[in-house]
């Protein structure tokens, strides 16, 4: 099974986070921000739909051909018959084709809404301490104005 695309969820999380970053108020509504997972996670299960039937699993099968007759070794030379049937293009099983978007798509919401949440909690605390280090620069610059 080909691997679970991450390339369109992070694109679009980086939007969003551009987005967020040219904007006054950087601030989201929780239904944006899950709108915004959603649609990652359909472009994700979309791009994992195209990668499959573009480069469908190969697999092996011992069944229907491949059999082992026996055989011995003479030599540095092997007597006897092995064949396998090899397939391409088959899935290893009747669901893995519908397992794999079902997983991309779940991969996709998952990458946008960590990195947009994370994103959003880290500004948050840095916020708070910006604030906090305006308040205690407050009194200093008081008590320097009654000096002079």
């Amino acid at each position: 099974m080909p691997t679970t695309p991450t390339v369109i969820p992070l694109i679009v999380a980086g939007l969003v986070l551009g987005s967020l970053l040219v904007s006054e108020k950087h601030e989201i509504s929780k239904r944006k921000l899950l709108g915004v997972s959603l649609l990652g996670g359909f472009l994700n299960a979309a791009n994992a739909l195209i990668v499959y039937m573009l480069f469908p699993p190969t697999t092996f099968s011992r069944f229907g051909g491949g059999n082992f007759a026996g055989g011995t070794f003479a030599g540095a030379t092997f007597t006897g018959s092995s064949t396998f049937q090899f397939r391409g293009g088959g899935a290893a099983g009747a669901t893995s084709e519908s397992s794999f978007v079902i997983l991309s798509f779940i991969t996709g919401l998952l990458i946008v809404l960590v990195v947009v949440g994370v994103a959003l909690l880290y500004a948050r605390r840095k916020a708070g301490q910006a604030e906090e280090e305006t308040e205690e620069i407050k009194p200093e610059e008081k008590e320097g104005q009654e000096e002079i």
